[in-house]
């Protein structure tokens, strides 16, 4: 079973709550920015400091986190990465609703321009891992995280339209911070 558990206090003390499941609002758990420690089991699960999955975020691996200084009393959403941090595959689209040219990446790519693809991805389908996106080439500027199953058909509902510079996979030995 894959699952998150977030602790009220360090070395996994206080009250605390179990997710097995993506999670927009920490506030439907009544535990909306209340952790300062965590268990990981099963797949690795990203932390965001803002409800939606946005603002700050971070990939934790499965383990036990008697501390998160980045993130103490900071975490309102989480999601699962499901199928794990392997076998990365996107496909981004020039076009809103998946239209226009598209690019099928398997691995980092530290600038769309030579693929004559720089600020003109407005939609993508992540087919397996995680992918951090960037706004700016060689993994700079804004970041969106996309997650093994997602599908996002218009990039202007999340103000992104033909933002993307670069993107790169989040592989199992790493850790993010935005």
């Amino acid at each position: 079973m894959n699952t998150l558990e977030l602790f009220e206090f360090r070395d996994f003390k206080g009250d605390s709550v179990s997710i097995q499941q993506d999670t927009a609002d920490l506030t439907s758990v009544g535990f909306l920015k209340n952790a300062e420690s965590l268990k990981i089991s099963g797949q690795p699960w990203f932390v965001f400091s803002e409800a939606g999955y946005r603002g700050k975020f971070r990939c934790f691996k499965e383990g036990n986190y008697n501390s998160i200084p980045a993130f103490q009393k900071n975490i309102s959403s989480m999601r699962l990465v499901k199928g794990g941090l392997y076998n990365h595959k996107i496909t981004v689209y020039e076009h809103i609703n998946y239209g226009g040219k598209s690019i099928n990446l398997d691995r980092p790519t530290d600038s769309l321009n030579p693929y004559r693809f720089d600020n003109m991805v407005s939609s993508h389908k992540s087919v397996s891992g995680a992918w951090i996106l960037y706004a700016g080439e060689f993994y700079t500027g804004d970041q969106m995280v996309a997650l093994a199953g997602d599908e996002i058909p218009d990039y202007r509902t999340l103000g992104w339209n033909d933002k993307v510079s670069s993107l790169k996979p989040v592989l199992p030995y790493e850790v993010y911070n935005k």
